[in-house]
């Protein structure tokens, strides 16, 4: 069994997986029926290092000449027969928002009651089963934008997005520190919006195993989103514009 390093531009697909136009169907087109994945990351958030189980090695330049444009198999590492990708030691994601005048310290103060072993059925959807553990919740400041980073060892469904809510809630102060408490302490208390899928990336899941990477792989993928990066600072500006010739008739 082999498991893959996927990498993949969330706004390009519509999830991981449970569409036609999800990322799952295209890899399993090149890479023959999966045995399992890592994560099923929502409609619109990317990964760098999402892994999926095929039963076979086929060469990365062959898998990659088969996907479709913002999909990339990067690596891989043969596995014991019977892995399982959901069984990792723990997943790393970052989430970045928009800096609004949120009080920082008062994001961290509630990111440090997320860390731990919790039943957080409040802050997921759909499922039975909420317990789990996060190890850390980094809060950054990058100047225009904040950067939550997430490590665990797994998270439910929409639950960091509707964590991220309520951090950034808790900084606007529409949400006080006592109302997270509650909502973490208690098995139902409506529910918890959450934030644009956009703004979710998956960097990595440990399994305790190395990966072979292939590097002129990786550097397509670097200048991939470099260049959207630079695409999209260029769309800021012209949204900001357009709003501030707005308010001049308002």
């Amino acid at each position: 069994m082999i498991a893959y390093l996927v990498a993949y531009d969330g706004s390009l697909f519509y999830g991981f997986t449970g569409h036609e136009r999800s990322v799952e169907p295209a890899l399993a087109r090149a890479l023959g029926p999966l045995l399992g994945r890592g994560s099923r990351t929502d409609p619109g958030v990317s990964a760098l290092g999402n892994v999926v189980v095929a039963r076979s090695l086929k060469p990365l330049g062959q898998i990659n000449a088969e996907l479709p444009r913002g999909v990339w198999v990067w690596g891989y590492a043969e596995v014991p027969e019977g892995f399982n990708p959901r069984r990792a030691r723990a997943r790393t994601y970052v989430y970045f928002a928009p800096y609004r005048g949120e009080d920082l310290g008062l994001v961290r103060e509630a990111a440090s009651l997320f860390v731990g072993t919790h039943d957080y059925r409040n802050f997921a959807k759909g499922v039975r089963d909420a317990v789990t553990t996060i190890y850390s919740i980094e809060v950054e400041d990058r100047g225009a934008y904040i950067e939550i980073a997430f490590r665990g060892k797994g998270f439910r469904n929409k639950m960091l997005r509707k964590i991220v809510w309520a951090l950034l809630a808790v900084g606007r102060g529409v949400l006080g520190i006592d109302d997270v408490r509650r909502l973490l302490e208690s098995g139902g208390g409506g529910p918890v919006p959450s934030a644009p899928a956009e703004g979710l990336v998956l960097l990595s899941i440990d399994y305790g195993i190395e990966f072979s990477a292939d590097r002129a792989i990786l550097t397509k993928i670097y200048r991939y989103f470099l260049n959207k990066y630079y695409i999209y600072l260029s769309l800021s500006r012209v949204y900001e514009k357009i709003t501030e010739e707005i308010l001049k008739w308002l």
